[in-house]
């Protein structure tokens, strides 16, 4: 394996492991304990360093060490001012190009789970994140697409390390199903409508959250 593939799968791994929460805000980063994890050398565990460093991911505090980054209240409202002003356009640019068979797929599993007793957070999630990918991907702009991934996996560290009661999880698949009902109805204004209130309500049920979060 080339020296950029095993930084990059160095920047995965590391990086994986701050969305999921497995690296919490804060936590020091080993160089040593990743390359022994990985089996490399420590030239592309540092290249992966300083590539998360300048996305955000990483602090590296000089004579301390390198630590996860924290995230701050500027952080939610950064994330949540891009969602809300972007992901508008997103949707209009996307309208035409969203394939009918893949929205009755996630109306399906949305009202699945919103009939289920019991949510499995991390799937719930996972499709989260697949519908706003969807909607994403249609715009079929490359520069959108490249910076809202990047948006996207910030906000879904937010969400791991978050814990969002049931009923607000309950409140945000019917959310999604709105939207998917006024996208499948073809009512473009009021598509955009839903999404714009699921963002706000997803700012506000994060910042509802604070308390649990350690920032």
């Amino acid at each position: 394996m080339d020296s950029n593939n095993l930084k990059i799968k160095a920047y995965n791994y590391i990086k994986n492991k701050i969305i999921s929460g497995e690296y919490p805000p804060n936590q020091k980063i080993e160089e040593s304990e990743i390359s022994s994890e990985l089996n490399f050398s420590r030239t592309p565990i540092r290249e992966a360093i300083n590539t998360l460093k300048d996305e955000g991911w990483i602090t590296i505090i000089p004579r301390k060490g390198i630590f996860v980054s924290e995230i701050s209240l500027k952080d939610i409202n950064d994330i949540f001012q891009v969602r809300e002003t972007i992901e508008p356009i997103i949707l209009r640019l996307a309208f035409e190009n969203l394939n009918t068979q893949e929205l009755d797929d996630f109306e399906k599993a949305f009202k699945k789970y919103d009939k289920s007793k019991e949510i499995n957070s991390v799937v719930l999630d996972e499709k989260d994140n697949d519908f706003h990918n969807f909607i994403l991907h249609a715009s079929r702009n490359k520069f959108l697409i490249n910076m809202m991934s990047n948006v996207y996996e910030h906000n879904q560290r937010l969400r791991n390390i978050s814990k969002q009661k049931l009923e607000k999880r309950k409140e945000a698949i019917l959310e999604h199903l709105e939207i998917i009902r006024s996208i499948k109805e073809k009512d473009i204004e009021k598509a955009v409508e839903n999404l714009s209130l699921h963002i706000v309500e997803s700012r506000n049920n994060f910042l509802s959250c604070i308390g649990n979060l350690k920032i």
